[in-house]
């Protein structure tokens, strides 16, 4: 098991295996049962770093250790004027700090290169909490949720809408590839539209792209792009959107009705989801209701995001147990 959970590329099969098993004790055999499992008994502590905001991430991460009996510091990189770490630094004299102090890191950057610098320099695990390319905890979560929906992962069929090159849908591809989920991203035609190319939109990159189709390759599954979507949102089985726009990139927010009107095929509405009438909906939020996802689809009976929400708390109290066993790394 790798010490730095960096991106769904340093994730493997029985990495996931092992969070799950970990995560479903934890919520079905434990918390179900009103019994609150101390799993943390050394005064081990999580160090949260936030250099973006963040809602679901945050409370997720920091109520989940503290409920398995650890202790959590929060260190905000932002705004300048008022932050306890600046990234400006050396990151190796602040991983040094960290990991003389913590048992484990949690970090959400704004670049990728910043968790992987961080990484590198540390001893103690690493979680990326979400960077500029990657998203790994969500997409384990994803994972973790439509396995309780759907009672299997693999061969069923993944419909993406939306934007490819986001943290969320590169870690996407890899995520389905490992567990033998067909997947279909489903994005605009980025050559007919400057300013997609501008905002830098398109497609995933390289790497994750063939890590995802190595991975396919060995599990039976297929990862395709397609600019229809109809043809993707048909018979899937799930149908996953994310933010159009990011909500903390001022360049994108001033583009948005631009941005909009582009992706609005993409929508996933009542109509495109009468294509998959046995498909769960997801969205990793936040949401722009009425953009990328409709107020009457988020809340029809088909939409799990409240669940895709409240697992983020269990599958991460997995992810941390096990990187903090005795010899997992």
């Amino acid at each position: 098991m790798a010490k730095t959970l960096e991106s769904m590329k340093s994730v493997s099969i029985e990495d996931i295996d092992k969070y799950f098993a970990t995560a479903t004790i934890i919520k079905d055999f434990m918390l179900k049962d009103g019994y609150k499992p101390t799993f943390f008994q050394n005064n081990q502590v999580l160090a949260t770093v936030w250099e973006r905001p963040s809602l679901r991430t945050r409370v997720s991460f920091e109520t989940g250790f503290q409920a398995l009996g650890g202790g959590v510091i929060t260190l905000k990189a932002y705004p300048a004027g008022a932050a306890d770490i600046i990234f400006k630094e050396d990151v190796r004299d602040q991983a040094n700090v960290l990991e003389s102090m913590c048992d484990l890191v949690m970090a959400r950057t704004y670049s990728h290169d910043t968790i992987t610098k961080l990484g590198a320099a540390m001893s103690i695990p690493l979680i990326n909490g979400m960077s500029d390319m990657a998203h790994p905890v969500q997409q384990l979560t994803d994972l973790f949720t439509t396995l309780e929906h759907k009672g299997t992962l693999k061969g069923l069929k993944v419909a993406y809408m939306g934007e490819g090159t986001g943290n969320t849908a590169q870690d996407w591809l890899i995520a389905a590839a490992s567990v033998g989920m067909n997947f279909v991203l489903a994005t605009p035609d980025y050559s007919k539209h400057k300013l997609l190319q501008d905002l830098h939109f398109g497609m995933p990159d390289q790497t994750w792209w063939d890590e995802a189709q190595k991975r396919a390759a060995i599990t039976g599954a297929t990862i395709t792009h397609t600019n229809d979507p109809i043809a993707a949102a048909k018979d899937a089985d799930v149908i996953y959107t994310d933010s159009w726009i990011a909500y903390d990139v001022p360049e994108e927010k001033a583009q948005a009705n631009e941005i909009r009107e582009i992706f609005l095929p993409y929508q996933v509405n009542a109509e495109l989801v009468k294509l998959a009438p046995n498909a769960i909906v997801m969205h990793c939020q936040p949401m722009y209701r009425g953009f990328e996802i409709t107020e009457e689809v988020t809340s029809s009976a088909q939409c799990v995001v409240s669940a895709q929400a409240e697992n983020r708390y269990h599958l991460q109290k997995g992810v941390m147990v096990e990187l903090l066993k005795p010899g997992a790394r």
